[in-house]
């Protein structure tokens, strides 16, 4: 047995963890991702508007992926900051975060247009680009990594453990967009018209509720990884005894 490999089991029980670490922290962590958040928001609202064109569409697409990756960037950070058992200091986070300000948002512009043209051409690839880049762009801020290095980094620690990386970060994300299109669906079912302000404020506010447990399952999924992979937390450790002396 490779005990280095997530098992189906553990991965679920780190949802678990990660919906109790999400729900004590849920302010703190939603505040770090506020800003980022409420910007890709409205950039992708604009997106709606009828006399934008088809290359303005995408570019504001892009736009609000750049904003959504500074928003995950900076609560996997902020997650990873409460597992070592410090309390999350926006200030020192964010600037961890504007040391990569240009790895961040392009590595999450990556990783999205992986995931969506994979899903598209083919739903496998897209499974795959889900699964080697759940630590995309967190990684880039937590070792402080370019690009390239970044999803290198990522796939090493994904690889072997595919199928619970997926039962993790990956149906996590699926199911919140499965929830997403059902509440859509819902309202559409109870006759809510399709330009009621209604319909934005419910899709913000879940989307608001599904970021800060988002960010935490990323980052115990990746401390799970490097646990597994290479005794982090015995590294930790040695490193905190040879600080302390």
């Amino acid at each position: 047995m490779n005990t280095a490999a997530l098992p189906p089991r553990i991965a679920l029980e780190l949802v678990d963890k990660a919906l109790v670490l999400g729900r004590r922290h849920f302010w703190s962590l939603m505040r770090l991702a506020l800003i980022p958040f409420l910007m890709g928001v409205v950039v992708t609202y604009l997106l709606m508007l009828p006399a934008r064109s088809i290359a303005g569409r995408i570019a504001a697409q892009l736009v609000a992926y750049m904003c959504f990756g500074f928003m995950q960037a900076v609560t996997v950070a902020g997650a990873w900051d409460l597992l070592h058992g410090k309390p999350v200091d926006a200030g020192q986070v964010w600037l961890r975060v504007r040391r990569r300000a240009v790895g961040v948002p392009i590595s999450f512009v990556v990783k999205m247009l992986l995931i969506v043209f994979g899903a598209v051409a083919f739903v496998l690839p897209g499974l795959y680009f889900l699964a080697i880049c759940f630590v995309v762009p967190g990684v880039n801020v937590i070792e402080d990594l370019g690009i390239l290095a970044s999803f290198a980094r990522s796939r090493t620690l994904a690889r072997g453990s595919m199928p619970g990386v997926l039962l993790s970060t990956g149906a996590f994300w699926v199911v919140a967009v499965v929830i997403s299109l059902a509440f859509s669906r819902a309202l559409t079912a109870l006759g809510a018209p399709p330009t009621s302000v209604i319909r934005p404020l419910v899709a913000i506010s879940w989307g608001a509720l599904v970021v800060p447990f988002q960010g935490a399952l990323s980052a115990i999924v990746y401390l799970e990884l490097r646990v597994r992979k290479e005794g982090y937390d015995l590294q930790h450790l040695f490193q905190s005894l040879s600080s302390a002396a």
